[in-house]
């Protein structure tokens, strides 16, 4: 007999959501293949077997569960797993068969009840396992909320605001701007997106200069231990914030110094539609070395994000801002500018660091030939 545990796919959550079985109870596992959907706050992840043998499951779906939990065991045989069962050591949950009604989350069903959703509703949905999500949307549609009424923080926000109270707790943040001239990098993003087809814009190429400093400023993409040591990564991973109107979520460009604006422009495209459908898997939104954050919304000119436990800084983009300026002649010319914000954890990254960093990313993007 084996036991098939859940591993810890999001450090900020304390439980997921066993969303489905892929494979039915008492099913024969040839090896290693995709055995049950878990959700956590922020993604879908399929949980794999760990070898040969006859599925037994414990948690059955639409409930929620901890990490390091056995939610399943892999016997060798009928017999053993027979005897198992005849011996009620531990009894199964079973999984819903075809045409049962619903699974309903322990959240979903709190929730519902205090916003006096009944079984008919829920079961009107047609969902195989009824969410948190899916209770707030019955919710909203049924009455506005008034101005002054409670509601209740979706799981996914509890997550966000755990993670930006361990970042204010634990980070002693410093910051500082640069404000940079874009106009060739707009020119530079309008051809390569003429080119390629892709959609590459000032966000886009920000993340490849920040990658291509990875070299020079290793500080910027390290990771301080429990013990006070820095550990610096081999590659420049950038995660980028990202809500489009369903949470945040911090998807991650992966070694994004060795690719092409339009590869990056086409992976954020991706991020923005998984964003949107809350459709990602725990990898897109893992192994982040340093952050970038875009506020580009029209009127924006600076932002100070915070700095991610587990990194060493963040770099925040602006909307573009025009300004008249003289040029030597004394003519009026006008030139299209943002400010950088770069918040940084000052226990491992000095002033002179981040200036020095700052300088080098505005140097990349006015001078863009080499970001295509």
């Amino acid at each position: 007999m084996i036991g098939i545990e859940l591993p810890t796919l999001n450090t900020n959550d304390s439980s997921y959501t066993l969303v489905e079985w892929l494979v039915p109870d008492g099913s024969s596992i040839e090896g290693e293949e995709a055995l049950a959907v878990v959700e956590t706050s922020k993604a879908s992840e399929e949980i794999e077997s760990t070898g040969p043998g006859i599925l037994h499951v414990l948690v059955g779906g639409g409930q929620d569960c901890t990490p390091g939990q056995t939610i399943a065991y892999l016997f060798e045989s009928a017999e053993e797993r027979e005897s198992y069962r005849a011996s009620a050591a531990t009894p199964a949950a079973a999984s819903a068969p075809p045409g049962a009604q619903p699974s309903i989350t322990n959240a979903a069903r709190a929730l519902a009840d205090r916003h006096g959703v009944s079984e008919a509703e829920l079961r009107g949905l047609g969902r195989t396992v009824v969410r948190t999500a899916d209770v707030e949307a019955l919710v909203r549609r049924a009455a506005p909320a008034p101005a002054s009424a409670e509601r209740q923080l979706s799981k996914q926000q509890r997550t966000v605001g755990a993670v930006v109270t361990e970042s204010m707790r634990t980070v002693p943040a410093a910051a500082a701007y640069a404000k940079v001239d874009v106009g060739r990098a707009e020119e530079l993003a309008r051809q390569l997106s003429e080119r390629t087809g892709s959609f590459v814009s000032l966000p886009v190429l920000l993340i490849k200069a920040v990658a291509r400093r990875h070299a020079a400023h290793p500080l910027m993409f390290a990771a301080l231990t429990d013990d006070g040591a820095v550990r610096e990564s081999e590659r420049a991973h950038v995660g980028v914030t990202m809500d489009a109107g369903r949470g945040l979520y911090t998807p991650v460009v992966h070694d994004a110094a060795e690719l092409s604006g339009d590869r990056i422009a086409d992976l954020l495209t991706g991020f923005r539609s998984k964003a949107y459908r809350g459709t990602f898997q725990a990898a897109e939104l893992a192994g982040a070395t340093i952050m970038v954050a875009p506020h580009t919304t029209e009127g924006i000119v600076l932002a100070t994000p915070i700095v991610f436990p587990g990194q060493t800084c963040v770099i925040s983009i602006g909307a573009v801002d025009d300004q008249v300026l003289l040029d030597a002649q004394g003519t009026p010319r006008t030139h299209r500018f943002v400010h950088l914000g770069l918040v940084y954890d000052h226990r491992v990254v000095n002033g002179s660091d981040a200036m020095a960093l700052l300088k080098d990313v505005k140097e990349e993007l006015e001078a863009p030939a080499a970001l295509g």
